[in-house]
């Protein structure tokens, strides 16, 4: 099953960085809008997910800890380049549903949030 993800530039906070991400997805549309095509066409990275959770649970992003990211890319601040190098591997053993939140660091400061996640099979029609 392929996987989506959207890098989206750091602001303030992850919440406030979400709703940019979703922003620049919906481009010039409503946000709700493009949730609706997204739905629509079976496509729907970051629309559809608009909740944080501290742990991997189906339907919200995972933000990663500072030990998370230490464990899985060597650094709690880990710059985008350490993330794209080792990124892929990691959102393929995500469970469908499941959907990360990534965030990279320059000297220290977030400056980027990696969104990623694996899409839910649509359901067969009864």
């Amino acid at each position: 099953m392929t996987t989506w993800r959207a890098w989206v530039k750091w602001n303030r906070s992850m919440e406030q960085t979400l709703i940019d991400g979703h922003h620049q997805a919906a481009g010039e549309t409503t946000i709700a809008e493009a949730r609706k095509h997204a739905s629509r066409t079976g496509a729907p990275g970051i629309l559809l997910v608009d909740q944080l959770a501290d742990h991997d649970m189906l339907g919200r992003v995972w933000v990663l800890s500072g030990e998370e990211l230490h464990r899985h890319f060597g650094s709690k601040t880990p710059t985008r380049k350490a993330i794209e190098a080792d990124h892929d591997a990691f959102v393929e053993r995500l469970e469908e549903g499941q959907a990360v939140a990534i965030t990279a660091f320059l000297r220290g400061q977030a400056m980027a949030v990696l969104f990623a996640g694996k899409p839910e099979r649509p359901r067969a029609k009864r």
